[in-house]
């Protein structure tokens, strides 16, 4: 990403004074995405003082003077808000940064602005909208305005796709990084829960990870060594990333006749059946293996969902209790405020109030995940140990994010190419816990052979990316 600024081929100033530019005129634009909620007003300062730093020879690394995106659940210090895309928790700032947010700064970094997202990561409404929220409005897909935008971590994934920027944050419970990102056709890396700290991030559950969005795997790898204060996040990114690694992939059945009548649903299809020749033919070790949910019980699904909105309920209250300076303290003020300021056609707010009214105690919470994790965990766990696995690819359409994510385990979605309507396809590559550092180098040997990725097709200018970062 910082490539060029070193060669003195751009300054940091004058990358971000595009990013703004490009957010200004593209993104607020007749056919943008309406990807951000708010640009910070320090960016371009801050950027001069990257500058600075660079000119007296100070590098801090990899993301020196790189604009970066947050979507709207991470505090920042100054004069950003944090919402979570609510007019209800639109205040004060905050009087600090989340963890992640002061390592990016640490490592250079210059915080352009904030991105839009499902309201309440997609917890307020029975019927929710992916990519709305009473805050920011409509985000858009890039690639087909009226395509999917998927959510909740919607902004950053089309803010990326757009070339505002070459590196946006999320935050996923279940898909809210994986499918954005299959969506929008960028790189969207979910990290293992607990690997980056979510202080100071507005949480929904104890599985909540945060992620990155990027045009690239290497970009992806990068960021999460800036994340974890780490650096062996890029070693495995090489020429020969694939040979010898054992890939897990589930055989497909053949379409129905209806089936085979969606275009969406036969791309995808067609572009996993090549990529697992193309994995194959660049040295990887393909393995079938059976469905993932083959000893999943309803159940289990069931508790799954029930742990999950007992978290959300404990997480909201929580984190409204201890945060200074939002005009609602609680859950239920929260609600109540919706009530009063709802406009004509927004989405009900029917879910938050059923999540309001369970009476789930911590015990029983805990309860629940103590039941429910290893049923998930064991879904990638089993296989992948038996057939000797390094990692597990699937397509995005058989939705094998949500075992990953219900496990609490990392997964990444890749670009695959394209549907005949101008939406993009992905694969899904998922392993185990803190193996992110294999399922990148994996991801990157797969991105590398494919070249799948492709710049939504109206879109005008050179990107903001890692070429002229």
């Amino acid at each position: 990403m910082s490539s060029d600024m070193a060669r003195a081929a751009v300054t940091c100033e004058s990358l971000v004074r595009d990013a703004l530019r490009r957010i200004a005129t593209i993104d607020q634009g007749l056919q943008g995405g309406n990807a951000f909620v708010q640009v910070n007003p320090d960016a371009r300062e801050q950027a001069r003082m990257r500058d600075q730093e660079r000119a007296g020879g100070i590098v801090r690394g990899f993301l020196h003077g790189v604009p970066v995106a947050l979507k709207d659940v991470f505090e920042t210090r100054g004069k950003m808000h944090t919402s979570a895309g609510s007019r209800a928790l639109v205040g004060s700032p905050s009087s600090k940064n989340a963890r992640v947010v002061d390592n990016l700064l640490k490592a250079g970094a210059v915080i352009v602005g904030k991105t839009n997202m499902s309201e309440l990561s997609n917890f307020r409404s029975s019927v929710p909208v992916d990519g709305w929220s009473s805050r920011g409005g409509q985000t858009l897909n890039p690639h087909r305005l009226g395509g999917q935008v998927a959510g909740s971590s919607s902004g950053s994934a089309v803010a990326v796709a757009q070339g505002l920027v070459p590196l946006a944050l999320g935050i996923e419970t279940n898909g809210s990084i994986i499918a954005p990102a299959a969506y929008n056709g960028v790189v969207g890396l979910k990290t293992t829960a607990g690997l980056v700290s979510t202080e100071g991030v507005m949480t929904s559950s104890r599985l909540d990870s945060v992620g990155t969005f990027t045009r690239s795997v290497r970009d992806a790898g990068e960021a999460l060594n800036a994340m974890t204060e780490t650096t062996g996040y890029t070693a495995g990114l090489t020429p020969d990333a694939l040979q010898g690694k054992r890939i897990g992939y589930t055989p497909l059945p053949v379409l129905s006749p209806e089936e085979a009548g969606d275009p969406a649903l036969r791309a995808d299809r067609q572009h996993f059946a090549d990529a697992i020749a193309l994995l194959a033919s660049r040295g990887a070790v393909m393995v079938p293996i059976g469905r993932l949910d083959a000893e999943v019980s309803r159940e289990a699904y069931d508790q799954y969902s029930d742990a999950l909105l007992a978290g959300i309920k404990h997480h909201l209250d929580s984190y409204l209790a201890g945060r200074e300076g939002l005009p609602v303290k609680s859950l239920a003020e929260l609600i109540a405020f919706n009530e009063r300021d709802r406009q004509a056609g927004e989405p009900d707010q029917a879910l938050l109030e059923q999540i309001n009214r369970l009476q789930v105690t911590d015990e029983q919470r805990e309860q629940l995940w103590a039941s429910v994790l290893p049923v998930f965990k064991g879904t990638l766990d089993k296989p992948l140990s038996e057939h000797r696995l390094d990692a597990i690819v699937s397509n995005f359409r058989s939705d094998s994010y949500y075992f990953a994510a219900a496990a609490g385990y990392p997964g990444i979605s890749v670009p695959s190419g394209m549907d005949d309507e101008g939406m993009p396809t992905a694969l899904h590559f998922s392993g185990v816990g803190n193996s992110e550092a294999t399922l990148l180098s994996v991801a990157h040997g797969y991105e590398q052979a494919s070249q799948a990725i492709r710049e939504p097709a109206f879109l005008p200018g050179t990107p903001v990316s890692s070429e002229n970062a």
